[in-house]
C-alpha cells in the first residue's frame, strides 16, 4: 500500500503527458488542457492589464515608428505621431495590443479560411465565401492599390508594418486566450488583410439581395397584385435628400463608365454570426443628423451619429484620438483598417449610415455544357475562368477550389435559388485613377485632416462602397449630408429580378457621376438627417431600389423639426428616445378591429394595457411586450402566403398598415387553408384570442425579459459575453437594442471655437476579458450615459505611455 500514492502520481503525470497536449479529447470542444493551464504559459497570463499601464520605450527599426502612445483612465489609446505614416504604424501597434484575435479571426471569416483553425464544421461556411470571390477581390484591390493609389498603399503598410512590429514582441505565453482555446496562431499582417476587412463592412452592409424571391413571387401572383403588393416606393417617407437638392441633370445626360468586373486574373459555434464582424442582417443601419448653429442653443452646430450593428464583444469599434500635424481627430475605427470612420477634430465632424441601395445583381448564365467551361455572350462563346484557391482544414490534406467567373462576375452558388447564376456585386469593381482621386480607406484619412465643407466634399470622391450616408457639420456653421458611393446606372425595373446574362447591355452602364450624387447641404430647415430611410424624392433622375426603413427616419425628422432649439443633452436624449412610430400608427389599428363586447376580465385588462401604453419601448413596459408579441402574429398570419421559407418577398410593414386601415376586407386577409373568409378584424380577434390562451391570465413580461438582449462574445465563447440589458430600445425606435444587435457607438459632437464631443461604447478598447477594459463602457451604454472624448496635445496623466523613437 506505501507505493500507491507514487503509483497514483505517476499515472497521474503519465495521463497529463499524454492527455495534456491532445485537443478535442473525445470529441469535446477543449483546448489542449496541459498547454491551456500551463502556469508559465497558459490562460493565467491573460490576466492584468499587461503592456497597457506599463512606461516603455522602443527603438523599431522601421523609419515610420515614431510618436506616442498614451492610455487614459478608460484605456483609450490617444496617439501623437509626426506624420500620416507614422500615425497609421501607431494605430496598427495599438490595434495589434487590443485587438489582434478579433482582427485575425475577423478576416479569417471573410475570406473563408476558418476551418483551418476551427476544423471540418467550417468547411461549408469556408467554400461559401471562396466561392463569392472575396479573396480574389482582397487581391485586386490591393493591386490597385499598389499601381494606382502608392499614397493610400503606403498607408495600409504602414499599419501593416505597426500590427507585425507588435507581434514581432509577442511571446505565446502572452496570445490572447482565444487562441489558447482554439489552438492556433496569429496571422501575421498584410494590405490584402485589410482589404479583406472592408470587403467583409461591404458585406454586411450592402450585401442584401432579393433578385430570386422577386422572381418567383412575380410568377406566382398576378401582375396586378403584385403591383399591389410590392409598390417599390412608400409614398409617406421623408427622405434622406427631398427633391431638388444636388441634382440638376437628366439621365440621358450621364456620361457612361465602363464597369464591367474586374476580370479575375457552441463556444466553438456554428452561429452564422459568430467570428463575423458585422453579419448581415436586414436592420443593420444607423442614425445620425446635424443641425445648423441657428437652431441650437450655442448657435453652433450639433451632430450626432449611432451606428446599429451587430453587438459583440471586443466591440465592431475601437476609440482613438489620432494626432499628427494637421490632424487632431477622436472617434472610432475598425481595428484592421487605419483611420476613424466616425469622428471630430478641430474644424468639422462626421458620421455615416448605411444608404440601403440594391447593388447586387444576379444573370441567368446560357451554358455551352453541363461543366460550365463557355457561355453564350453577344452571340458568341466565350471561355469561362475559372479562379483557383485552396481551402485549409486543420488535421486534414489542403483542397483545392475552383470557383467560375464570367462577365457578369462570379458563379458562387450550385443548389438554390441562385444556383448556377452569375453574381454582379458593387464590391467587385476597384476602379483605378482614372475614375477616382483616392481609395476608400484614404477617404477617411482626409476626413480626418478635414477643415470645411470643400475639404469633406474632395474626401468623399473616391468612397465606393458600402454606400452610406456622410452626415457633416463644421465649425463655420455649414451642415451637410451627402449619399455617397459607386451608384450603378440601371434602367427602371433592372436588378429588381434576375436578369439575362446572355447579352453584355444587361450589365450596368456606368455610375451616378459625382457631381450628381444627391446632396443636402445648409437646408432651410435648419437640419439634415438620415436613418436609413429612402434616399431622394420621387424626382430624383435616376432610377435605384433597395431596403429602406419607414418609421425611424419619419419620426427623427419630426422631432427635429418640432424642436426649435437643440443642445447636446437634446441630442443624446433622441439617441436614447425609445418611442416607436410603427406602434402609434399600427396600435389604433389593432384596437379598432377588435370586437370589445366579447372580452371577459382578463380580455379587458389586455387591451387596457395596450390602449393605455404609451408607444415606448422601455424596459420595464408591458404593453410593449403585448404589441410586439401582436403585430408579429397577425403579420404572419395576414401573410400565410409569404411564409419565411416560402421563397417569396416579404410585405413590407408600412403596405401591410395601408390594407389595415384602408382595406381590411382585402382577400389578403384571407387564410389559404381555411374555409372561412377572414377580414382584417377576424384576424385581429384570433390573435388576441391566442394571446389570451397563452397568458392564462398573466400580464406579459416586461419589454426588457421578453427581448433578453444581451451582447455576445465574438466567437460566442460562454461567459465572455454581457448580463441581460435591462433598459428601453427596440429595432423600430431611434434607440435600437435587441439581441445582440444595436447601437454599436454613440456619438455627439458640438462644434463651438473648442469642439467638445460625447460617446458610449458598448464594451471597452481591450479585447482581452481578463482586462477591466474589456467591458468597462457596457454599463455606461445600457444605462444612456456618455464620456466625453478628450482630446489631448500633451498627457494628462495617463496610466501608460509607449515611446517609439
Amino acid at each position: 500500500m506505501r507505493w500507491t500514492p507514487a503509483l497514483l502520481a505517476t499515472l497521474l503525470l503519465v495521463a497529463w503527458l499524454v492527455l495534456g497536449s491532445a485537443a478535442g479529447l473525445a470529441g469535446l470542444p477543449l483546448p489542449a488542457l496541459g498547454n491551456f493551464f500551463n502556469p508559465a504559459r497558459g490562460f493565467w497570463q491573460n490576466t492584468g492589464e499587461g503592456m497597457r499601464t506599463e512606461q516603455l520605450s522602443f527603438h523599431l527599426d522601421n523609419p515610420v515608428a515614431r510618436g506616442e502612445i498614451h492610455f487614459d483612465e478608460r484605456g483609450v489609446p490617444h496617439l501623437i505621431a509626426g506624420s500620416l505614416e507614422s500615425a497609421c504604424f501607431l494605430q496598427g501597434y495599438a490595434n495589434a495590443y487590443d485587438r489582434m484575435w478579433q482582427m485575425d479571426i475577423s478576416t479569417r471569416s471573410t475570406e473563408g479560411a476558418l476551418a483551418q483553425v476551427l476544423g471540418e464544421s467550417m468547411v461549408e461556411r469556408d467554400l461559401g465565401q471562396i466561392h463569392r470571390g472575396f479573396r480574389q477581390m482582397a487581391r485586386l484591390a490591393v493591386d490597385t492599390m499598389r499601381e494606382h493609389f502608392p499614397a493610400d498603399y503606403a498607408a495600409l503598410q504602414a499599419y501593416s508594418d505597426g500590427i507585425n512590429a507588435y507581434l514581432d514582441q509577442l511571446k505565446p505565453a502572452d496570445y490572447p486566450i482565444e487562441y489558447k482555446l482554439l489552438g492556433h496562431t496569429p496571422l501575421r499582417w498584410s494590405p490584402y488583410r485589410s482589404a479583406l476587412l472592408m470587403k467583409g463592412m461591404s458585406a454586411g452592409l450592402s450585401g442584401r439581395y432579393e433578385d430570386a424571391e422577386a422572381t418567383r413571387t412575380r410568377a406566382v401572383l398576378p401582375a396586378e397584385q403584385f403591383r399591389e403588393l410590392f409598390p417599390e416606393r412608400f409614398p409617406r417617407d421623408s427622405p434622406v435628400v427631398p427633391d431638388g437638392r444636388g441634382v440638376t441633370s437628366q439621365l440621358s445626360l450621364f456620361p457612361s463608365i465602363d464597369l464591367a468586373p474586374a476580370a479575375p486574373p457552441t463556444w466553438l459555434s456554428d452561429d452564422s454570426t459568430a467570428y463575423t464582424l458585422i453579419p448581415p442582417d436586414p436592420d443593420n443601419g444607423s442614425n445620425n443628423w446635424a443641425v445648423a448653429p441657428a437652431r441650437t442653443n450655442t448657435r453652433a452646430p450639433l451632430l450626432a451619429n449611432d451606428p446599429h450593428l451587430q453587438l459583440s464583444f471586443p466591440s465592431v469599434w475601437y476609440e482613438a484620438q489620432i494626432s499628427f500635424p494637421g490632424c487632431n481627430a477622436r472617434g472610432v475605427g475598425l481595428a484592421g483598417a487605419p483611420g476613424l470612420m466616425m469622428g471630430f477634430n478641430d474644424y468639422v465632424a462626421w458620421g455615416e449610415t448605411n444608404v440601403g441601395h440594391d447593388v447586387t445583381d444576379w444573370y441567368r448564365i446560357d451554358w455551352v455544357d453541363t461543366a460550365r467551361t463557355a457561355y453564350r455572350l453577344d452571340g458568341r462563346e466565350v471561355a469561362t475562368v475559372f479562379i483557383t484557391d485552396t481551402l485549409r482544414v486543420k488535421g486534414e490534406e489542403d483542397r483545392i477550389v475552383r470557383t467560375p467567373w464570367t462577365y457578369f462576375g462570379p458563379v458562387p452558388e450550385t443548389e438554390g435559388p441562385y444556383a448556377e447564376l452569375a453574381m454582379r456585386w458593387r464590391a467587385q469593381d476597384e476602379p483605378g485613377s482614372a475614375v477616382r482621386p483616392r481609395t476608400s480607406v484614404m477617404t477617411f484619412l482626409k476626413l480626418m485632416q478635414a477643415r470645411d465643407y470643400g475639404d469633406y466634399v474632395e474626401a468623399l470622391r473616391g468612397y465606393v462602397d458600402p454606400a452610406q450616408n456622410f452626415a457633416f457639420a463644421a465649425r463655420d456653421g455649414d451642415v451637410a449630408i451627402r449619399p455617397n458611393g459607386f451608384f450603378p446606372l440601371r434602367e427602371p425595373g433592372e436588378g429588381r429580378f434576375i436578369r439575362e446574362g446572355d447579352s453584355s447591355r444587361h450589365n450596368w452602364r456606368g455610375v451616378i457621376p459625382f457631381t450628381e450624387r444627391p446632396v443636402h447641404y445648409n437646408p432651410a430647415r435648419g437640419y439634415v438627417s438620415s436613418a436609413n430611410q429612402v434616399t431622394t424624392g420621387p424626382g430624383y433622375p435616376y432610377y435605384y431600389l433597395g431596403y429602406f426603413d419607414e418609421y425611424r427616419g419619419r419620426y427623427i425628422n419630426r422631432v427635429l423639426e418640432r424642436e426649435p432649439t437643440m443642445n447636446q443633452r437634446k441630442m443624446k436624449e433622441l439617441q436614447l428616445d425609445d418611442y416607436s412610430l410603427q406602434a402609434e400608427e399600427l396600435t389604433p389599428l389593432l384596437l379598432a378591429r377588435l370586437d370589445r363586447t366579447q372580452l371577459d376580465a382578463d380580455g379587458r385588462r389586455l387591451l387596457r394595457l395596450l390602449s393605455e401604453w404609451d408607444y415606448r419601448y422601455g424596459g420595464d413596459s408591458r404593453g410593449a411586450t403585448l404589441f410586439d408579441r401582436f403585430y408579429r402574429r397577425l403579420y404572419a398570419l395576414t401573410f400565410d402566403e409569404f411564409a419565411p421559407g416560402s421563397g417569396m418577398l416579404r410585405v413590407e410593414n408600412w403596405r401591410w398598415n395601408e390594407l389595415l386601415r384602408e382595406e381590411p376586407n382585402h382577400e389578403i386577409f384571407d387564410i389559404d387553408s381555411t374555409a372561412f373568409r377572414e377580414t382584417a378584424a377576424t384576424l385581429t380577434q384570433r390573435v388576441l384570442d391566442e394571446l389570451l390562451d397563452e397568458l392564462a391570465g398573466e400580464l406579459p413580461p416586461t419589454w426588457a425579459t421578453e427581448r433578453d438582449a444581451h451582447i455576445d462574445h465574438l466567437g460566442k465563447i460562454p461567459g465572455f459575453g454581457s448580463p441581460l440589458i435591462t433598459t428601453g430600445g427596440a429595432r423600430s425606435t431611434p434607440r435600437v437594442v435587441d439581441d445582440n444587435f444595436g447601437g454599436s457607438w454613440r456619438m455627439v459632437i458640438e462644434l463651438g471655437a473648442e469642439p467638445r464631443g460625447w460617446g458610449a461604447l458598448p464594451g471597452g478598447a481591450s479585447g482581452n476579458p481578463g482586462s477591466r477594459y474589456y467591458d468597462n463602457g457596457f454599463e455606461e451604454w445600457a444605462e444612456g450615459r456618455y464620456h466625453e472624448l478628450t482630446r489631448w496635445t500633451k498627457p494628462v496623466e495617463p496610466i501608460g505611455s509607449w515611446v517609439f523613437e
